[in-house]
């Protein structure tokens, strides 16, 4: 409300995350309060729109339980399906080529892979759209696009028709970019751990049963139903989307209400505190190389980002071979071949439990001793850097000497914690860590995790063939203890590092 000077909402900027930003745009505000009289910091302080405490319902993180939990089980059953849709056509690819009179098996892991190079380009567009307008339209406005060319697949009359549309459906992905940032929106600091929790679930879970899906699906009604299911089942969350989804981007809420409150006052003087002197012009190009500038800018966002695209590549490297290991290791049929996952599920389901129980409880903890920071939701991902390794070698190891097949399926349970472990806390530090701008370096990150989604399993069949299942996924699991000392440098040298940051671009 005009009138009254407002603390920013709890969590939305962390550690001056819009001067780091505004200085790498080179954003100069009309003017500081270091300069002004002290008249004119009263008449600054007098005309700033801000949320009105606990009691503004216009406040995302006001709304009730009921509403804000509502919002992240409709995000994360959208991300479910869209992860669902990237590897669901994985088990049918056989009978999309066997269709269209195709021998060259390398379509076999491009209608997979072409997928991640589209989600590579799709955040970079999605993320910067909805710091300049907002996360209402552009939910709607993915999920439409998504649910056409999910259609377009299940219609196509060609291989090279079905490639190109599989690349449009990964561009047209949303969740990716805005889920975690929605969690920011909606939810303070020391609530966060469990609705990050949710979100993080959904990316693990769709390609996990993605296949098994695929497998019993293509078998019965054909490969086509495999893109039906993602498109009705889309088309039903976009309903969802019409009844429940509203503005949760606290920029876009406090921009709309100085243009209310201008209008019903006349004071032309009434701004919020993200406003610039900035042209829209302006704004649209700064944000749309924010993303790749806070990547290669930010040496917290390119290490974090680095550390995800090893994890979610050997996340889809385990994926896209655990069905050869299987069949050719154990014999498992085609169709019982896709329950070999369910291992990797169920960690991945424990990895959120651990999650949901740490990331919340250590910052509440660390509240009552010290302020909060960013770096407070790291621990976690400590356990899971040495999680993961543990798995690796296990699966290798036991699948190598012929172990009962339960051994290394409960291996790839253990993978399943530990690759959860890692990615859920590091989006959580994200969002903490770049507040009103977690969007953008959320599409950063996503550009090394899904080039890591794209390429490493191109590595994996090479690889065991050259070294074995046991000295293979041995290299793998020596080259995740190398990214251990990530997190713990920088619980101890993050806030330098920002600190640091800050003073570069101010340069």
């Amino acid at each position: 409300m005009a009138g009254s000077v407002h603390t920013t909402p709890e969590g939305a900027v962390p550690y001056d995350a819009i001067e780091v930003v505004n200085t790498i745009e080179k954003a100069t505000p009309p003017s500081t309060f270091s300069e002004k009289t002290e008249l004119e910091q009263e008449r600054d302080r007098t005309n700033l729109v801000d949320f009105d405490g606990e009691a503004d319902s216009s406040n995302p993180q006001n709304w009730s339980p009921t509403l804000k939990w509502s919002l992240i089980v409709l995000v994360s059953t959208l991300d479910f399906a869209v992860t669902l849709a990237t590897i669901i056509c994985a088990p049918v690819a056989p009978q999309i080529l066997n269709e269209f009179n195709q021998d060259n098996t390398l379509y076999i892991t491009l209608i997979v892979s072409i997928w991640e190079l589209g989600e590579i380009l799709g955040p970079l567009i999605v993320a910067p759209l909805s710091e300049l307008y907002g996360r209402f339209y552009i939910y709607h406005v993915g999920t439409i696009l998504f649910i056409v060319f999910s259609a377009a697949c299940a219609l196509s009359t060609n291989i090279q028709m079905l490639v190109a549309f599989r690349f449009l459906n990964g561009v047209a992905v949303v969740s990716t970019a805005l889920n975690p940032s929605m969690v920011g929106d909606l939810f303070r600091v020391e609530e966060r751990g469990s609705a990050m929790a949710m979100v993080g679930l959904a990316p693990m879970l769709g390609p996990v049963v993605g296949p098994i899906i695929g497998g019993y699906l293509g078998d019965a009604l054909g490969w086509r139903w495999c893109f039906w299911l993602i498109t009705i089942l889309c088309g039903f969350l976009e309903i969802c989307f019409l009844l429940l989804l509203r503005e949760t981007y606290p920029v876009q809420i406090l921009k709309r209400k100085a243009n209310q409150l201008r209008k019903e006052t006349g004071n032309t003087s009434l701004r919020t505190k993200y406003e610039t002197e900035h042209t829209t012009a302006q704004l649209f190009q700064n944000a749309c190389v924010r993303p790749l500038v806070l990547l290669f800018t930010s040496l917290i966002l390119f290490l974090m980002s680095l550390y995800v695209g090893v994890v979610y590549g050997y996340l889809y490297l385990v994926m896209t071979t655990i069905t050869s290991v299987f069949e050719d290791t154990y014999q498992f049929s085609s169709s019982v071949v896709g329950l070999s996952f369910l291992g990797l599920g169920l960690g991945c389901v424990i990895g959120v439990f651990v999650c949901r129980s740490t990331l919340d409880l250590w910052v509440r903890r660390k509240s009552k001793t010290a302020e909060m920071r960013p770096e407070q939701r790291l621990p976690p991902v400590i356990f899971g850097g040495f999680i993961l390794p543990v798995g690796l070698f296990m699966y290798g190891w036991t699948a190598e000497a012929h172990v009962q097949y339960m051994a290394p399926i409960i291996a790839t349970g253990i993978l399943g914690v530990g690759l959860v472990s890692t990615t859920i806390p590091v989006r959580s530090y994200l969002v903490d860590a770049f507040g009103i701008y977690s969007a953008s370096a959320i599409a950063g990150c996503a550009v090394f995790r899904n080039l890591g989604g794209t390429f490493m399993p191109l590595a994996g069949p090479p690889l065991y063939q050259r070294l074995g299942l046991g000295w293979g996924n041995s290299v793998l699991g020596f080259i995740a203890l190398a990214f251990i000392p990530v997190p713990l440098l920088l619980m101890r040298y993050g806030e330098a590092l920002r600190l640091r940051d800050k003073r570069k671009f101010e340069v």
